[in-house]
């Protein structure tokens, strides 16, 4: 029961976000401008990196917490969370130097189309802020995390994402367009970390972030766990933000917005997906504690499956109804920003579920191989993209992020994850892959049928056709349930 809520309350947060994001977008497009939003885009693509400071200590705080909490080990854990805080305090000050070198340095970019070069480098100070604020901040979500107030957490972000869509509807204008964009999110930062902070110190009432805390040995620990979580970080930033940092470099900011419009759809699918990871890490690290196989074996066939029906049904969608979705949202025509969006949602199909994998590898403690591998995914993409963007433009690009996210997740590290955690391919693939075959299928006779008849753009036909696909795809999915493998099996079990 708690990990539905868990997993309801992580999507509930995302859904309201997603929401606020969709606003925005052709908001902001019709309010700043094309070029305005392309350097929008593209600056918060390049501050992006300066994620990779984290060094993957989030999930290093999440996890010396909850176990620190757990044994009543007060001090250790307040020498954890001080010690993190210490280290993002000394890489926020490394984000607000770079970001004043790249105000310096961003004359000489020749991509601004007509954007002010004074509002671009107010804008890439206030955003190097912004970064370096929300990275000391983070602390307090890890703790949130660690004692599974995952309610708490979404609250907050619907909180500020509220915030964010009232301030921007009120504040924003096309003069200063960018300027206005990064003081509302240095804001909605701010407020974000004060409420976080406030209900972390509340859950723990004991929890004291002091310099009197920071300890050698939490250090030595956490900077011990968070090395290969650090290089998965960062193969991540590199794929996320990779994409638009190349294309506003070879071919301008303005060619940004009909790629982002498309990477944009991908993410608001992508996101719930991984909010299901995020709830089978601890799941699957109690199995693996208990040296529990079976049980292990059932979480990743319902996560698995659950995310793979999703990912491909949203596949299926967006071949059929994302031309029409993006015509709706954004008033644009822009045949590329379809196929951008397809390859990009279909690349999903594979890494939705294999992330479920990756979570049970990271809970194993078999962080280095999985790491290398995501680590090596990211270089063949940024070494692809640079050589198909050549050729194809913004969907060489695409292809570049596409093609190794296929190859090397199905040809390393699926059979890597099969042989780790000792599963069985063919009970895997009977149990998690084959029930979602029949659902899909019914999904995709839908939208050949609906795709025949004469649909013009707009929220109302948009709507009606997914609550039809939903049906479709749920009443098949509900009248198997009772025949899926997998609940046999547990029967047996049981």
């Amino acid at each position: 029961m708690q990990l539905v809520k868990n997993i309801l309350a992580n999507w509930g947060a995302h859904i309201v976000t997603m929401l606020v994001g969709f606003f925005l977008v052709p908001y902001m497009l019709s309010t700043i401008g094309e070029a305005g939003y392309g350097a929008w885009v593209f600056l918060n693509s390049i501050v992006g990196y300066s994620g990779l400071m984290y060094l993957g200590f989030g999930a290093t705080t999440c996890r010396f917490v909850a176990h620190y909490r757990a044994r009543e080990e007060w001090d250790r854990l307040n020498q954890t969370v001080s010690s993190v805080a210490f280290v993002y305090l000394c890489t926020g000050s490394i984000i607000v130097l770079l970001g004043i070198g790249f105000a310096i340095a961003a004359g000489w970019i020749d991509r601004w189309g007509d954007v002010p070069l004074t509002d671009i480098r107010l804008a890439i100070l206030l955003l190097g802020v912004n970064m370096a604020v929300g990275m000391i901040g983070s602390v307090y979500g890890g703790v949130l995390h660690a004692v599974q107030r995952f309610d708490l957490y979404s609250g907050i972000q619907v909180t500020t994402a509220l915030v964010r869509l009232s301030l921007t509807i009120a504040l924003l204008q096309a003069r200063h367009g960018v300027v206005t964009l990064a003081a509302i999110f240095l804001t909605v930062t701010l407020i974000e970390n004060v409420l976080t902070a406030l209900l972390a110190y509340r859950q723990i009432p004991g929890l004291s972030v002091r310099p009197r805390h920071v300890n050698r040995d939490a250090l030595k620990e956490c900077f011990g766990f968070s090395l290969f979580n650090f290089f998965r970080q960062m193969s991540t930033q590199m794929i996320y933000f990779t994409d638009t940092v190349v294309i506003g470099f070879m071919l301008g900011t303005r060619a940004v917005v009909p790629y982002y419009i498309g990477q944009r759809l991908s993410q608001m699918i992508q996101t719930p997906l991984e909010k299901v990871g995020d709830i089978v890490l601890p799941g699957a690290g109690e199995c693996h504690a208990r040296d529990d196989a079976e049980g292990l074996h059932q979480l990743l066939v319902k996560m698995i499956g659950l995310t793979l029906l999703l990912a491909a049904g949203f596949f299926i969608g967006s071949i059929y109804f994302g031309g029409l979705l993006i015509s709706t949202w954004t008033g644009m025509d822009d045949p590329a920003s379809h196929w951008v969006m397809v390859l990009l949602v279909g690349s999903q199909v594979i890494a939705a579920p294999l992330l479920m994998l990756k979570q049970a590898l990271f809970a194993a403690g078999r962080v280095r191989v999985t790491s290398l591998i995501d680590f090596a995914e990211a270089l063949v993409n940024l070494g692809l993209s640079l050589l198909l963007i050549r050729w194809w433009g913004i969907l060489g690009v695409a292809w570049g992020t596409a093609i190794p996210l296929v190859m090397i997740e199905c040809g390393v590290l699926l059979p890597y994850a099969i042989r780790s955690l000792k599963l069985d391919a063919r009970r895997l693939f009977r149990e998690a892959v084959l029930p979602q075959l029949p659902p899909l299928a019914a999904l995709l006779v839908y939208c050949e049928a609906v795709s025949h008849l004469t649909l013009s753009p707009g929220w109302g036909p948009l709507l009606a056709i997914t609550a039809g696909g939903g049906v479709a795809l749920g009443a098949v999915w509900l009248l198997i349930t009772p025949y899926r493998p997998w609940r046999r099996s547990a029967a047996a079990v049981g």
